[in-house]
């Protein structure tokens, strides 16, 4: 009885400590010209007001970019100042069709389209855990835990398009615990919002899901081939260069050193490697873990309990371009331990439920200290990795 009590106020008092700071933060933000002009919407909305202004195959043009981004911020930029949209041209519609001269009112639109994926991907992974036999008051806990998850919320507050991942990953993760791969590649098809997870994600289902696999490969074709028909001959010319120039990891905003990823790691801990050195390092890195991926797949028959939390986590922590927000991905991972919880006789459903709250409170806390705001993410990543394998119940499942 007592431990049920402390548990509800845990809950509580959680979510409304979560709540408040969130609204305090938001408040600050969009009341602050810098901030908000600062945030990686900018990007977003340059490429909408180009496709309207000038038509969508000139929306890489970064000369463009940065006439519409001065407007916003109402002074001249240098060249290397302006903050550079590299996304996958399928979102330019999305973009054109939402954004307006009001840059506050068309930040708000695509917060609200965010919000909106978020919730789907919530639901999804209910469903996840609905399927695994889990009570209504569990899923509800999980739930108001994932929606306020902190990562997700400074996706929100940077206009990230990260809600895309993570209805891909969810719809990826429910295709294959319920057995549906055709589901499964759909979803994966999503994550191509971040090309290098998405290759990650994929890559070792050729393994195991075949289906899964060759259906992201179509899918990510047919993606391929719209964007060539939007952009055009010129304009796919001007994607490919600015993804050369962002792949130089120098442009403005792209701050590598403040990454959560593995090169970020080592350009904090030895930065007389020098920026060059460790980026290939990291590619390195990140073809290995695939090839480790591959294999890890091809060897298990079935669906391990934390298989896929651990694809997902390697993922997040090699590839070459990671920021804070990315982490929303964690919800996978987190969905995961819970929905074996019940088969896990170190870690009781009623306590794993709180993980999204418990995780949410640890990283907005690391916000007093450098030392802790990239410490805690490492770890929570290290601990969701590998608790799964203490389980004394690891039996595969169909």
């Amino acid at each position: 009885m007592q431990t049920t009590n402390v548990r509800r106020i845990f809950i509580i008092a959680g979510i409304a400590s979560l709540f408040v700071s969130y609204l305090a933060i938001w408040v600050r933000f969009i009341n602050d010209p810098i901030e908000r002009t600062g945030s990686d919407f900018m990007g977003f909305y340059s490429v909408g007001r180009i496709a309207q202004n000038e038509g969508v195959a000139h929306v890489y043009n970064p000369l463009l970019q940065q006439h519409i981004q001065e407007e916003v911020v109402g002074f001249q930029l240098a060249p290397g100042q302006i903050l550079l949209n590299q996304h996958l041209p399928f979102l330019i519609p999305i973009l054109q069709a939402i954004v307006n001269p009001d840059y506050i009112y068309s930040f708000y639109k695509w917060i609200l389209i965010m919000l909106i994926l978020y919730i789907i991907s919530i639901i999804i992974l209910s469903r996840v855990l609905k399927e695994a036999g889990l009570d209504k008051r569990s899923i509800l806990v999980t739930g108001f835990g994932g929606f306020l998850f902190y990562p997700l919320f400074v996706s929100l507050l940077n206009g990230q398009d990260t809600a895309f991942l993570v209805l891909g990953t969810s719809i990826w993760i429910f295709g294959l615990f319920s057995g549906k791969e055709l589901t499964a590649g759909l979803g994966l098809i999503l994550t191509n919002v971040r090309p290098h997870i998405a290759l990650l994600l994929a890559l070792p289902l050729f393994f195991r899901y075949r289906k899964v696999f060759w259906g992201f490969i179509l899918g990510s074709g047919i993606l391929a081939l719209l964007s060539f028909l939007i952009l055009g001959v010129n304009g796919t010319r001007d994607f490919i260069n600015i993804l050369l120039t962002t792949a130089g990891g120098e442009w403005y905003g792209l701050n590598e050193n403040a990454m959560f990823n593995f090169i970020g790691l080592i350009l904090r801990i030895f930065p007389w490697l020098g920026a060059e050195t460790i980026r290939t390092i990291g590619w390195v890195v990140y073809g290995s873990t695939i090839i480790a991926l591959c294999i890890l797949w091809s060897k298990k028959k079935d669906l391990q309990a934390g298989q896929i939390g651990l694809t997902v986590i390697l993922a997040l922590f090699t590839v070459p371009h990671l920021h804070f927000h990315d982490l929303t991905l964690l919800l996978i991972p987190i969905y995961e331990l819970i929905r074996f919880s019940p088969q896990n006789e170190r870690l009781k459903t009623s306590i794993a439920t709180l993980l999204p709250i418990a995780i949410s409170l640890l990283l907005l806390l690391g916000n007093i200290s450098p030392l802790l705001q990239y410490t805690f993410p490492y770890l929570i990543m290290l601990a969701l990795a590998i608790y799964p394998y203490y389980s004394k119940h690891t039996a595969p499942i169909s």
